[in-house]
């Protein structure tokens, strides 16, 4: 406990704002039905919006979580970005589990031949995947790893606004909920803490994974 409440004082910027984002949405969420929370947060749409949602959502994709990984081993960084990789395994593993244990509608499966006008063809999903938001997880999981590693700790605000926008930009393309989002914000930050406690406890992981890279070049 007492290691969580140094990594947390140490990186307090950045769970400030997380707290505080899961502070206002709970408080949304108490205000709002499901539907009309949805409604009331895609109350405005235009089509520059559309292009960057579009876009900037596969920023929580597993091939930019990749993608990231690749860019820190460049970089010689290979703690941070093994820690990701884990982290995307574990997050996406109970993201997976908790999909098929509480199978929830998605808002186009839910809102029905409403007269709501903002689904994407090509983006917009049907079925019963809602919850949690995958994307998101795998934004805030990367988000609270790069903070942690950050040594300028001020940038920890650019991350956590970049996950942020991640999952908003599943809600604008009426993929996911508010309430799928924020589980989704909570399972990555959570298995990025614990990966990153696990790898602190067994500094030796990436010396032997370096070790298994080389006999494989042999």
């Amino acid at each position: 406990m007492q290691r969580l409440i140094n990594t947390i004082s140490k990186n307090i910027i950045f769970f400030i704002g997380y707290f505080l984002f899961l502070i206002v949405s709970i408080w949304f969420l108490a205000l709002h039905s499901k539907i009309g929370g949805f409604i009331f947060l895609n109350a405005y749409h235009s089509r520059p919006l559309d292009l960057f949602f579009m876009i900037y959502t596969n920023f929580g994709d597993g091939l930019f979580a990749i993608g990231v990984f690749l860019a820190l081993l460049f970089l010689r960084r290979p703690l941070p970005g093994w820690e990701i990789v884990f982290a995307f395994l574990l997050a996406g593993l109970m993201v997976q589990v908790l999909k098929n244990i509480f199978p929830m509608p998605r808002p186009k499966t839910m809102l029905g031949n409403t007269s709501y006008p903002y689904f994407f063809d090509g983006f917009t999903h049907v079925g019963n995947a809602s919850f949690p938001s995958g994307h998101t997880t795998t934004a805030f999981a990367m988000a609270t790893l790069l903070s942690v590693f950050s040594n300028n700790k001020k940038t920890s605000l650019l991350y956590l606004f970049a996950a942020l926008l991640v999952a908003y930009s599943r809600i604008y393309l009426g993929q996911h909920f508010l309430q799928d989002v924020l589980a989704g914000s909570i399972i990555g930050s959570a298995c990025a803490l614990i990966v990153y406690f696990v790898f602190d406890n067994n500094p030796g992981w990436i010396e032997k994974l370096k070790f298994i890279k080389k006999k494989n070049k042999a």
